[in-house]
Parts: structure tokens; sequence; C-alpha cells
């Protein structure tokens, strides 16, 4: 069957492709120009690289003026990022809809979380202000950046300083009680250029209740030229997010009183500094070196809504603290998790060039430490008649520890190029990633597990090959493996028994086509994949607010990704989608519950984003976008759906001199729809849709206007 599907979808993909090529001529075509950074960490023509990726460039941020990484991400082939609220989401990059640590998050190449400290939000730490251009590298991409680039990476790319002096200020507001105000400095001397860009914003009222917000950040590049052959870059960049947390809610409620919320005191603050600097020398013929250390500093506390559940139903036990003796009984549960880490790291690699370029070596070395801490602090809930919770009482602390988290790894990419038209590329990677967990509390099964140290090691291969087989088209096939280690949540999050995990191991092949016509107004690309997951870390829900981690067994990720774009001086058109499927092919979750051959939960088959832009003048741009997501399994028994959702979003946008002003209308049939959909009812046993499924609500029609100003040249 697996078979069928790699020829069918290579039958789709060259279908897909004969459009663009039927206004190519041969004699009129161009080389594909477009430069890529994710797939050997530098500089590289994009027909040279045979992997699935994907570039967002600095046109595009400037045209969308996002408020969210998502209204960007949407529209490359085969991503979908959910809008949780205030910058927190979800992710799908050849995998379903999840919070698994299957993405790796980078900026300038660096991660900006350390292994085992995986964040599904984590795209709230960066600052788009500073952000010039945006890479999506699509499956397992562990050969180069190590863990938990599985699914895919994201790396965003950091503006540096243009050639003469700018300053920039902007202001946007919604009417769902959004206000934004953004700030850019710039100026570059003969050796020296220094950008500066950040943001500050602010959410009060609007269209949900207990959703009010404020973030903030800025980064700061410097690129120091100190001669001809030696570049220094180094970037600091600083956000901060404070959000209450509606939560999701139940069936009825979501189908009466969307905006409707259960809490009144759940609350996230999450701040995140990272400073790198790198030093970049041709010091040798044909060779490059780059030295990049860096630091990081991220604390996460919070009072989560999805934390707070109902205690369990015998009396003795409704203290939230699993102590019959207990004095104090509640009928309602929560728990605090505050989180704080501080890394050090450095990534050194050379690049050597060997018979006049057509045989290139890169080697590297990345040596990481991270001393994290965890406290967690159990509360008792009061809800009122009405299923509002309303007051909670500190009781017993839950969690107290700290875990060194060191990763070593040494990685080498070898490239070759036997004729003019083919390329060759083999990588290998090997990590080895230590936890050493320090319990400051007695051991117990409310308490956790005794101090103990636990190691993983991965060698992560990938062989690939590009070939041009003209001058606009090029066909790329790649063989790779990604691997995840278990979360030091997940070991250390539990019971007395820390759990016995694996590391997930993915297992890749994906091949396509690109291709470039020779007025380059076409660009298409089109490609298959299939993942095949061993291990996989689940966490299986067992009650609101309960879960185990767990070995899945065999997972199988295969689709078909597309891209088609056009674009002319008056006209753009673009359209991306994937269709995929997602299934566990072995997956026991206990002893009477089966899940093998299911469709994994949150798995749409079908995402397609498109959109049609048009420029009556040169300063003047209209566009239509619409976001189609079709229906998936909200449980794992795949007995409850969750129907899909298409969405129409309008923008315009005017220049008048140094003057800018923008206008949107996010959802404008003004859909109710949800950003997350699931379910905990397991197929055994009463179903009841209001106390075990579960929505985020996505938010009603939205406009927004926005103002920016800027003196000096682009």
């Amino acid at each position: 069957m697996q078979h069928r599907f790699i020829v069918k979808t290579l039958a789709l993909s060259i279908s897909l492709l004969s459009l663009p090529f039927a206004y190519a001529k041969e004699d009129k075509v161009q080389q594909l120009e477009e430069v890529v950074i994710s797939g050997s960490k530098e500089g590289t023509s994009i027909k040279k690289t045979p992997s699935a990726i994907n570039k967002i460039n600095s046109v595009t941020l400037d045209e969308k003026k996002a408020t969210f990484v998502g209204q960007l991400l949407n529209q490359t082939p085969g991503v979908y990022i959910t809008d949780l609220g205030n910058g927190q989401h979800m992710t799908s990059i050849r995998y379903p809809i999840t919070t698994t640590a299957v993405y790796q998050y980078l900026e300038d190449g660096i991660p900006i979380r350390p292994a085992g400290l995986f964040n599904h939000n984590a795209m709230y730490e960066i600052n788009l202000e500073g952000i010039d251009s945006i890479e999506v590298l699509k499956g397992p991409a562990s050969s180069l950046y190590g863990s938990n680039a599985a699914g895919g990476a994201v790396n965003f790319l950091t503006r540096a300083a243009g050639a003469k002096p700018q300053a920039m200020i902007g202001y946007q507001r919604s009417n769902q009680g959004f206000e934004k105000y953004d700030f850019g400095l710039s100026g570059s001397t003969q050796h020296h250029g220094l950008r500066l860009s950040g943001f500050v914003s602010d959410r009060t009222g609007g269209w949900q209740q207990y959703n009010n917000a404020d973030r903030a950040g800025v980064t700061v590049r410097h690129d120091w030229e100190i001669n001809p052959s030696t570049m220094l870059k180094t970037v600091a960049t600083y956000n901060r997010l404070y959000t209450q947390m509606p939560g999701s809610i139940f069936r009825n409620d979501y189908e009466t009183r969307p905006t409707f919320s259960y809490n009144t005191f759940t609350w996230r603050k999450a701040e995140s500094s990272r400073l790198s600097t790198a030093v970049e020398g041709n010091w040798n013929d044909g060779g490059l070196s780059t030295i990049t250390a860096y630091f990081r500093d991220n604390t996460t506390n919070q009072i989560p809504s999805f934390f707070i559940f109902q205690a369990q139903p015998n009396a003795a036990s409704r203290s939230c603290i699993n102590n019959p003796a207990a004095t104090l009984l509640f009928n309602f549960c929560g728990r605090t998790t505050d989180q704080s880490f501080k890394s050090l790291g450095l990534d050194a690699r050379h690049r050597q060039d060997f018979l006049n370029g057509k045989l290139r070596v890169i080697a590297g070395l990345n040596i990481e430490s991270t001393d994290m801490q965890a406290n967690e602090v159990n509360l008792g809930v009061t809800r009122n008649g009405n299923g509002v919770y309303t007051d909670y009482t500190p009781l017993t602390t839950r969690r107290d520890y700290t875990v060194n988290v060191k990763n070593q790894a040494l990685y080498s990419q070898i490239e070759y190029a036997p004729v003019e038209k083919l390329n060759l590329v083999a990588g290998i990677r090997y990590d080895k990633i230590t936890y050493d967990f320090n319990n400051k509390l007695t051991p117990s099964n409310t308490t956790g597990a005794p101090s103990q140290e636990k190691s993983y090691d991965s060698i992560s291969p990938k062989l690939g090959l590009v070939w041009n087989f003209s001058t606009s088209t090029n066909f790329y096939a790649n063989i790779s493996r990604g691997f995840a280690p278990p979360e030091v949540s997940s070991q250390y999050g539990g019971s007395l028994q820390a759990p016995v995990l694996k590391p997930a191991i993915y297992n890749n092949i994906d091949a396509g086509l690109r291709f470039q016509s020779a007025d380059k107004n076409w660009n298409a690309d089109v490609g298959f994949y299939s993942l095949i997951g061993k291990d996989e870390i689940v966490s299986f829900s067992t009650a609101p607010g309960q879960s185990t981690p767990t070995n899945a067994g065999k997972t199988l990720h295969q689709g078909i990704e597309f891209g088609v774009s056009y674009r002319q001086p008056q006209w753009d058109a673009k359209v991306n989608g994937t269709f995929a499927e997602h299934k566990y092919k072995e997956y026991q979750a206990s002893p009477t519950l089966n899940y093998s051959g299911k469709d994994m939960q949150k798995a749409p088959r079908w995402l397609v984003n498109t959109e049609l832009g048009y420029k009556p003048t040169q300063n003047l741009r209209l566009s239509a976008e619409v976001q189609y997501l079709s229906t998936y399994y909200m449980n794992l028994a795949n007995t409850v759906k969750y129907p899909g959702h298409t969405l129409l979003n309008l923008r315009a946008s005017y220049k008048w001199g140094a003057a800018e002003i923008w206008a949107s209308i996010m959802n404008v049939a003004n859909k109710k729809y949800a950003d997350d959909a699931n379910s905990s009812y397991s197929g055994v046993g009463v179903y009841n849709p209001n106390t075990q499924d579960t929505f985020s609500v996505g938010a009603p029609r939205t406009f927004l206007i926005g103002l920016r100003y800027t003196l000096g040249a682009k």
C-alpha cells in the first residue's frame, strides 16, 4: 500500500508541475537563484539543496504585517500553526497538530531552547520585528540540528542593518482590544552595522472572557567587518509575555456560548533572553570557519488552565494531594508550574572546498550545558454554581527539582558534484544527551522519583541528491533520520518510578520537483514524503488533567505537499497545501485499549491556503486569503470528529511616501470554529461529549488598522 501511495504521489507531482512548464521556453530559462541557509548552515543555492525547504522572504513579511507567526507560516506548503491566543500555538509539519516535541525552532541556526525542554508555544519567544526571513526545513533535520528536528525545523533569520540610516515607528489596533506599537532603528558605517527592532503590545477586552495579555520584544543585531576575511555578528533578543489563560470549553458551551471562560485566575508569564556571537572567517583557501557562542535565560511561571481538573470521586482523596488524612478537601484541583533554565553553548564548524569546488566537506561540533529548575504547588480550587473556577488555595509542594542537561554532538556533511547538474549530499550527526536529575523533596508517588542520571545517544544520518535536469527545474530526493529523546517533563513530572521511555526515532524518505519560469513569474514545487516513527512518545489522557507518557510503538506519516505561486507587477497568486495521513501502526495504550490502525488525533487530511493579490497602483495592494482545514478525529478511538473549517481573510495596504497605512478583516464570514478540538473519550464505555470534548475557540470577525512611518531608505 505504501508503494502504491508513492507511485500515485509521483504521478500527481508531475501533473501539478505541467501547468507552469507550459509557460517555460528552454532557450530563455535562467538558473534558480534563491539562496537558503538552513540546508547546510550557510548560504547555498536551493538548486544544490536536497531537502524540502521553503523560504518566506522579506517581501512577504512586509506584505502580511503579521500579528501572529501562523499568519506567515500557514502560507507554506505542509505547514499549519494553530492560534491559541496571545502568541500561544501548536504546530503541524508532516505531523498532526500537536504539542509533541518533534520540531526545532531556531534563530540564526541556533535552537532557541535546549534538548529535553521543548515548548510547543516556543515561537512566542521570537520577535518578528527583528526577522528578515523565515526558512522551513520539512522532515527530519537531525543530521545538522540534533534532537527534535524530526517533523521539521523553522529557522528565523535576523535582519541586518541597511546601508543607509533608517528609523521606523508604527501603531496598529483591532476591534477586539488588541493594540501594538513597533519601532526600529538602523545604521551602518564602513565596517559596522547596527539594527534595533522591537514592539510593545497589549490586549484588553475583546470577544473572549478572561483573555487579556501584554507582550514586548526587542532584537539588537551588530555586524562588524573586522577585516576583509573576518566578520563578527552579535544578536541579542529579549521577549516577554504575560497572558491570562481562558482555556478550552466543553461542547455544550462551544455550541451555545463560545466566548465563555471557566477561569478567573489562570495565567502564564514567560520571559526569554538570548545572546549569540558568531565569528566567521575565510582564513584559508576554499575554507570558511564559524564559531558561535550563545547564552539563553528563560523563565516560565504559570497557573495553567489545562491543569485545572476535577478531583477523584472518592471523598477521602479530594485533597488534591493524594493524602486521605488531609484536612482540606476540594472537589477541584490545580497546580502551579514554575520553570526556569540557563544555557551556555558553543557551535564550531569548518567548511572546506576541494576539486575546484566540486567537493565540499563540513565538520562541526556542538557543546551545550543547561541548568534547569522546576517547582510545582498543588492547588485546591473552588468552583461556583455557574461552572466558573473562582478561587484557589495553595496546598503542598508537588515538585521541587533541578536537572542539568548536557548535549554533546559531532556532525559532518559532504557535498559532491560529480557532474555539473548533479549534487550529492551525505550527512551524519552523533548526539549524547544526559539528564542529571536532583529531587529536592523526599521521593514518593506525589513528589517524584529519586535523584538519578539518565543518558541517551543517537546517530542521525542523511543521504540526498539534487538533479538539475534543466536550468529551470530540479529534482531532489532525500533519506534521513530524526530523533527525539524523552522530555524532562515526561521523565520527572510523574510518580515515584520515572517511566522507562525510549528515544523516538523517525525514518524518512522524500522527493520532489522545484520549478521557476524564465521570467521568474512562476514558481512551483511539489513533493511527497513517507515518515515512519518508532517509539514515539505520546501522552495518553487517563482523565482531565491527568495523563501518562508512553512509547507508541510505530506510526506512519505520509503525504504530498504542493505550492504554486505567480507574481507580476499587478497580480500575484499562491496556492499552497498538503494531503496527508497520519496513523498508528502499532499502539497498545493499555491492556484493553489497542489503537493500532487508527488515525492519529488532530490529523486533518487536507490543509490548503490560497491568496490572490492585486495592485491597481504601485502604492496600493489588495489581497484575499482562504485557509481550509479538513475534518479530523478528536480522539484516539476515531469516534469523535471535528468538521473542519474554511476562513476568509482580506487585507489592504497603501504606501504614501514615507508613510504606510494598512487594514485587515480576519474571518470575514464570522464563522464559529475551533483552533484546537480534543476528546478524551477512549472509545469504551459511556460517551459524554459535555465532559470529554473540549474546544479552544477561534477568533470571530476581527478588524485591524495600522499606520507606519519610515524615515530613511529601506
